[in-house]
């Protein structure tokens, strides 16, 4: 994975700091989509881990589906929903 530019970082790290801090019942929690070789969607909830210059860290089962789309396309898309952040 190509590292992430630092401006992107730096936002992220902001709004996860920000959605610690309000109480969000669970900030770690983000939808993972992948995709099948042939473009067929999946998505699934997963925690984060960690996050840092070179990505983010979550944990998977590499034998499962997931594991199995992001080794055949390592192409994936997060989404962390967090309504109590910037809130109005």
């Amino acid at each position: 994975m190509a590292n992430l530019p630092d401006d992107i970082l730096t936002t992220f790290g902001a709004l996860f700091s920000e959605a610690q801090s309000s109480g969000e019942p669970d900030h770690t929690a983000m939808l993972l989509a992948t995709a099948t070789t042939d473009g067929r969607p999946s998505a699934r909830t997963v925690l984060l881990k960690s996050h840092d210059a070179q990505g983010f860290v979550f944990y998977t089962n590499m034998d499962g589906r997931k594991g199995r789309e992001l080794q055949a396309n390592p192409q994936a898309a997060l989404l962390f929903h967090w309504p109590r952040v910037r809130d109005g």
